[in-house]
């Protein structure tokens, strides 16, 4: 049977589609790669002592840690507002004092710069005396609504720049169970479910993931999710990945954040650690803002140096005794000198003078010409010549004369 000529291009087509499906370039629609793991900056605040802060920009899940410096305040319960591109945060005073009428509100941009909004006081009231923001430690943020933990109960602060109880205190919640509530020192806002999740650390709670519902007060805890127990977990985030992460204040002489799966795939895993916190908080994830860029691989070693070339040895200018001398150059045999007169017709010898005229011109000197003694001389010698092969002459007919008669 005649094979196609168009059969081995279409099996080698096949072929090569098939490895590229296999390769993943050619999947079919809807089949796309897993995108990598997204990472997500985080403004934390950490306190080692009672009367100052320091801000620093926490990476995740890398754990990569960026510090700030000092914002000049003792700060608290941070929450970011997507909406403002903003993060409030509670204020307990400047670093050298606290505020006469309690905690105030303040503003934190992307650079880091903190603006003082006052105090926090119940919306209607004509005249506050003491901020309701005093002593919250955790805070959260739901579109325009600022959550504030405060002990056992839940403040809620509208933030709404556009509303006439800006920064007020516009609804209160009362937390329970106690047994949960008292250990939960900050807390993350989850837009799927509307719950704000902490951790709470008492005897009830042993480090496990606790939710509260912000509409009734209600505290209960997530089965299957646990943190290492510590005294306090001071900051609370969700990830770009969903998981939760949470700062320990204090584990062994040391400030520790993990990152928990909350889907239970995984326990939770240490991927930053600082020094021991007096307090903490965090707020994120920031938007818009870049991460930091990795530190600088080391510069290369320099070069070896090449070593020290040898000194070449100097060559003795005497031969060597075991050697041959080495003939002498051969000289230019020099012609007779003639005491003769000064011709008037020849030039005058030429003199060099001391400096050296440049090489541009030069003037043409006559060749002097053979003198009359010279020419007499050479002719006395070709006579002696003539006379010298006359003789040889004569003597060889002699001699084949006198063989010939000897015959």
């Amino acid at each position: 049977m005649r094979i196609p000529r168009f059969l081995p291009v279409a099996a080698a087509a096949a072929a090569v589609s098939a490895l590229l499906v296999a390769s993943g370039w050619l999947a079919p629609p809807g089949r796309t790669r897993p995108a990598a793991p997204a990472t997500c900056l985080v403004l934390q605040v950490e306190s080692q002592n009672s009367h100052s802060s320091s801000f620093v920009r926490l990476t995740v899940p890398t754990g990569q840690r960026q510090s700030l410096g000092n914002p000049g305040y003792t700060i608290n319960a941070m929450a970011y507002s997507a909406a403002q591109g903003v993060v409030y945060g509670v204020a307990d005073g400047p670093a050298s004092g606290h505020f006469h009428d309690g905690a105030h509100a303040v503003r934190i941009d992307a650079s880091g710069h903190v603006t003082d909004l006052g105090g926090v006081f119940r919306a209607g009231a004509r005249h506050g005396i003491w901020s309701w923001a005093t002593g919250s430690t955790g805070g959260a943020m739901a579109g325009n609504s600022w959550y504030l933990l405060h002990a056992n109960s839940l403040y809620t602060v509208d933030v709404d720049p556009a509303s006439p109880h800006y920064l007020d205190l516009v609804a209160h919640q009362q937390l329970r169970p106690i047994v949960l509530s008292a250990g939960v020192d900050d807390f993350a806002y989850n837009p799927a479910d509307g719950l704000l999740y902490g951790v709470s650390v008492t005897a009830a709670g042993h480090g496990s993931v606790v939710t509260i519902n912000p509409r009734d007060g209600r505290v209960a805890t997530v089965p299957g999710l646990k943190f290492p127990l510590a005294r306090a977990y001071g900051s609370v985030v969700f990830g770009p990945d969903g998981a939760l992460y949470a700062t320990a204040n204090r584990i062994g002489h040391r400030s520790v954040t993990y990152r928990l799966p909350r889907d239970g795939s995984g326990g939770a895993q240490e991927i930053s650690t600082g020094p021991e916190l007096y307090t903490s908080d965090a707020a994120g994830c920031l938007a818009g803002a870049s991460a930091p860029p990795p530190p600088p691989p080391p510069p290369p070693p320099p070069p070896p140096s090449p070593p020290p070339s040898p000194t070449p040895s100097q060559k003795p200018r005497n031969p060597s005794r075991t050697g041959e001398t080495p003939p002498p150059p051969a000289l230019a045999e020099q012609p007779t000198a003639v005491n003769q007169p000064r011709d008037e017709t020849s030039p005058d010898p030429i003199v060099a003078s001391a400096s050296v005229a440049p090489p541009t011109k030069f003037r043409p000197v006559a060749t002097p010409q053979p003198s009359v003694a010279d020419a007499g001389h050479r002719e006395e010698k070709q006579r002696r010549w003539s006379v010298a092969v006359l003789v040889l002459v004569i003597g060889g007919g002699a001699a084949a004369a006198h063989v010939r008669r000897g015959r």
